[in-house]
């Protein structure tokens, strides 16, 4: 028992040697965030879906356990997300993730007032990804499409005309 325990822990500790040399953290280079679409939004539901392209400029694969962060719309913080996941981003690749979040509905309402005023709808996301290696931290900001927004206001209008 005494040789077979220790004989786990070698194995064990070579396991973990080599998947350090992997993944060495001066050359590690930070995942891109290539896209953010909002694929769909119900204030109903108090939901929206997005769709994330990660690029990652890696040659080694990339393991993500969990994504965190905050997501503002015109300034207005309508979401936090907590993600978990059991993914690998692929050396020198783009992936897509489905990412849905619970949004806060009174910060949506009064972004769709901002949007209808302006029309635009700036986003901005700031987090980090959680890696075997450490937090890899995001800062992604840009401007939804105008179909996009169009989405977002009749959805948003829906749900207001029902309440």
């Amino acid at each position: 028992m005494k040789k077979l325990s220790a004989l786990f822990i070698l194995l064990l500790s070579i396991a973990s040697y080599g998947y350090a040399a992997v993944f060495d953290p001066d050359s590690l280079q930070y995942p891109q965030i290539q896209n953010i679409q909002l694929n769909s939004f119900s204030a109903e539901q108090e939901t929206a879906i997005f769709e994330v392209q990660v690029y990652n400029p890696n040659d080694f694969k990339l393991p993500i356990r969990e994504l965190s962060g905050d997501i503002y719309l015109n300034e207005q913080h309508v979401s936090n997300l907590e993600a978990n996941s059991k993914k690998d981003l692929a050396p020198l690749s783009t992936q897509t993730f489905i990412v849905p979040v619970i949004v806060k509905t009174d910060a949506v309402m009064t972004s769709a007032e901002d949007i209808l005023l302006t029309g635009v709808a700036n986003y901005r996301f700031k987090g980090y990804m959680m890696t075997p290696i450490g937090e890899l931290p995001i800062l992604e900001s840009g401007q939804l499409t105008a179909e996009q927004v169009l989405t977002f206001l009749q959805a948003t209008l829906f749900a207001r005309s029902r309440s």
